[in-house]
């Protein structure tokens, strides 16, 4: 009978300890690892969807990792964000959340480019300010919500012209090449 608690109290521990793991890619980690990677940017702007060219994409982007990081990390565990083409973009909003949930002696650049993408990085630092990060953060959203960011900022689809239509000029009672010899109306309206 001891045998067979000793095996339950290690299976809930075991459960225990992999429940706080947190990975934003559903990937296998343990629970001293905050992982955002891989293309945190890509996976952050699936839910909510942010359509590119958003405006204050930086910020909506910061808030969503912030969001993330308070609501399933915590202390002491090291963050990963993760650029696949290493672009601005990326790493200034990377830099704001580090600053943001981290000592700002803690965050570290590493590279981590491929052969496709060779400007690639890693920003990696120790979560230390989750508390300050989370009040913060409930500022932000008081004063305006991340979802309406995204909504007012989205950049607004209107229906494509005909182009036959854009195509014909007036031409009044000229005639045409097209007129004369085929018989067409030409590109006139």
């Amino acid at each position: 009978m001891k045998k067979y608690q000793l095996i339950l109290v290690f299976y809930l521990g075991l459960h225990l300890q992999m429940s706080h793991a947190v990975s934003l890619a559903h990937r296998e980690t343990d629970d001293s690892v905050c992982d955002l990677a891989p293309l945190t940017t890509y996976r952050l702007g699936l839910k909510p969807f942010v359509p590119a060219g958003t405006r204050d994409e930086a910020e909506i982007y910061f808030r969503l990792a912030v969001k993330f990081i308070t609501n399933e990390c915590k202390n002491k565990q090291t963050l990963l964000l993760h650029s696949e083409m290493g672009t601005s973009f990326d790493d200034g909003y990377f830099r704001k959340v580090g600053n943001q949930v981290c000592a700002a002696t803690e965050i570290k650049r590493e590279p981590a480019g491929t052969q496709e993408f060779p400007q690639g990085f890693i920003l990696r630092c120790t979560i230390s300010k989750l508390k300050e990060a989370t009040a913060a953060l409930a500022e932000m959203e008081k004063a305006k919500p991340t979802e309406a960011m995204i909504e007012e900022g989205a950049p607004m689809r209107s229906a494509q012209p005909n182009r036959r239509e854009e195509e014909k000029k007036p031409c009044g009672d000229k005639m045409t090449w097209e007129t004369v010899v085929l018989g067409w109306g030409g590109s006139c309206r």
